[in-house]
């Protein structure tokens, strides 16, 4: 789930969410603020009616409760959304703290002027300033200890925002190659073709390249899927050492690979394909025996995008250059 709402909207729905989290029977942890910001968000209505029937039941939310509920409602929560929420208690967390700080130190100057006042007393009248600085220094003591609450908080929320970036990062790169997988692929699609299409008047249009390994469920069959992930390994490494900083280079399927240029003349995008091509080609790839393989071979389809051309449409022109290299012989780049 995604959520499209400014910063404004954003600091509106904590200071909403921490109120009813504060009444439940668990601790204030980054768990029971995402079941309380998606409440107040009304972006979860399956979530939102659970919360209110187990209200309905039993009062309050206990620990197990908010735990279950995020574990069905909110576990599937996307990276990038679990880094906003992030981000916005730590803002709300913040703030509370600069306030608690401020009520420590005005209440400790208060109790020097009672202090002070005391002093110059004697007798029956000191009593009552006694009992005032009494519950002065009670409520200075609960400043502080909810200084160190929110301070224990905030760590909390530090250690979420490492951990949700270490997510992030994983979602969005293929665990066996290091490549971009399909989802930051799909992302840098979108968002290339919506900038070129903000600059209607220039030349150059970005251009997709798609790469697939020729053969690739023979040399699976053949030698063992071990041997395959080594290939898909070889390959990749090929296409970034190629491309380098030219485009983004992603991993889309099982044996099959995307190049996105930001923005290049057709010629350009198929003299790199072909770059690409040969160099994989005459590259050789040994076995754990030491038997070298004849030589891996790669088909590459290329293509321009259009004016408003959706992703699909992008992709599906690529692949229909890709098709075409493959009927044609395999080993070699297509452009449409």
């Amino acid at each position: 789930m995604r959520y499209v709402v400014s910063v404004d909207k954003s600091a509106e729905l904590l200071r909403q969410a921490i109120p009813l989290m504060s009444r439940q029977a668990t601790a204030l942890h980054p768990v029971s603020y995402a079941v309380w910001y998606e409440y107040v968000a009304l972006s979860n209505p399956g979530l939102r009616k659970a919360v209110d029937e187990s209200l309905a039941k039993h009062g309050r939310l206990d620990e197990a409760k908010t735990y279950a509920l995020h574990r069905k409602h909110i576990a599937e929560v996307d990276p990038a959304t679990a880094e906003q929420i992030a981000d916005g208690f730590e803002r709300v967390l913040s703030g509370m703290s600069h306030s608690a700080t401020a009520a420590g130190t005005q209440a400790e100057r208060y109790a020097e002027v009672l202090g002070s006042l005391k002093a110059g007393l004697a007798g029956a009248a000191e009593a009552p300033v006694n009992e005032v600085l009494r519950q002065t220094a009670d409520m200075v003591q609960a400043v502080a200890n909810l200084q160190a609450q929110l301070k224990e908080s905030r760590k909390e929320i530090l250690d979420l925002r490492s951990e949700v970036h270490r997510a992030r990062h994983e979602s969005l790169v293929d665990a066996l190659t290091g490549l971009a997988n399909r989802r930051r692929f799909d992302q840098e699609l979108a968002t290339l073709l919506l900038d070129a299409d903000a600059l209607p008047n220039s030349a150059d249009r970005p251009c997709l390249i798609m790469t697939d390994i020729d053969h690739f469920k023979r040399i699976n069959d053949t030698y063992g899927h071990a041997f395959g992930d080594k290939v898909l390994k070889a390959v990749a490494q090929a296409l970034s050492s190629v491309v380098a900083d030219a485009g983004i280079v992603a991993r889309i399927g099982g044996e099959e690979f995307a190049i996105l240029l930001p923005a290049a003349p057709v010629a350009q995008a198929e003299e790199l394909a072909e770059r690409v091509r040969f160099t994989i080609a005459t590259s050789r790839i040994r076995r754990s025996s030491g038997e070298e393989l004849e030589s891996i071979t790669v088909s590459l389809g290329v293509t321009a995008a259009l004016p408003q051309q959706a992703p699909l449409d992008l992709l599906a022109r690529a692949d229909a250059a890709l098709y075409m290299s493959k009927q044609g012989g395999r080993d070699r780049v297509t452009a449409v």
